[in-house]
């Protein structure tokens, strides 16, 4: 039976395009995890104020107040810049496979963008001035405690007190944090926080801090890695243009580009409200990968 290239086209372009911004959705670790600004239209920057704190002191009745605070902010400029990426889907492919070749187009491309913003926002872990852990250390429940610790007890510039704390890891460190705390017999571990661990592998929450790990942190040459754990206010996603994907015929070529295309950027708003991780990332031993 004839195929209908034109009318096939786009049902499967607009399957595609459903596809990617789903498959990007799922794929982010990040993108909910941290505060994103949307840029008004003709501006690629945004200058983003800070304010330091503020001190009271005990008065003397009719004294002036002699010190008072300066409260002056400083700012943080963010730039958004293009990024994208392109996939060519012939007719003779979409002749001989129908959706299938879009299907796995789609979510190719929507992972490709997940990947791309979750590894440019982990670029920022290492910029974080306070540090826990070291090379070869296996990490632990202790820690996750000792990050939250510091962000809440910083007195020079402590986090709000409104928003989400988070930690990142990498899927091989996560998978030490919940061995440790879902072993059976293991002591000091409530049951309920033990089965909890076990039914939902993704996730954790330990100590108010929600805790997620992804593949996509890398692991270094002697097999350690660097996550975070931050206040969703610590690292700023700027963006102009959200992700979206447009389809062009190439006649000559006998095939469909379809073109991702997103205009943002990103950046550490105040450093003090990050620390970062870094921990041992071994191959769970009696593995490969």
């Amino acid at each position: 039976m004839a195929i209908n290239l034109a009318s096939n086209l786009t049902a499967i372009a607009n399957n595609f395009i459903l596809a990617a911004k789903l498959t990007e959705r799922d794929s982010t670790v990040m993108r909910p995890l941290v505060r994103v600004i949307p840029m008004k239209k003709g501006v690629n920057q945004i200058d983003l104020p800070k304010f330091g704190t503020v001190s009271v002191a005990a008065l003397t009745d009719g004294v002036d107040l002699a010190t008072p605070t300066s409260f002056t902010p400083s700012s943080t400029t963010f730039t958004a810049s293009e990024r994208g990426a392109m996939i060519v889907i012939t007719d003779k492919a979409m002749r001989e496979s129908q959706d299938m070749v879009g299907q796995l187009a789609s979510r190719e491309l929507g992972r490709a963008w997940g990947y791309d913003q979750d590894t440019q926002l982990f670029s920022n872990f290492d910029s974080f001035s306070a540090s826990i852990g070291a090379a070869g250390t296996e990490i632990t429940a202790k820690y996750i405690l000792a990050g939250h610790a510091l962000l809440h007890g910083n007195s020079t510039q402590p986090i709000p007190t409104d928003g989400k704390v988070s930690a990142v890891l990498h899927s091989f460190q996560a998978y030490e944090l919940q061995s440790n705390l879902t072993l059976p017999g293991t002591s000091n571990v409530p049951t309920d926080l033990q089965n909890d661990l076990i039914k939902r592998l993704f996730v954790a929450r330990i100590f108010e801090v929600d805790v997620f790990q992804s593949k996509d942190i890398t692991v270094d040459g002697s097999d350690d890695a660097k996550g975070a754990m931050f206040h969703q206010d610590a690292i700023v996603l700027v963006e102009q243009q959200a992700m979206r994907v447009r389809q062009q015929r190439d006649e000559s070529l006998r095939a469909t580009e379809f073109v991702l295309v997103g205009d943002w950027g990103h950046g550490i708003w105040e450093n003090e409200w990050g620390v970062e991780l870094l921990f041992d990332a071994a191959t769970p031993s009696g593995t490969t990968h």
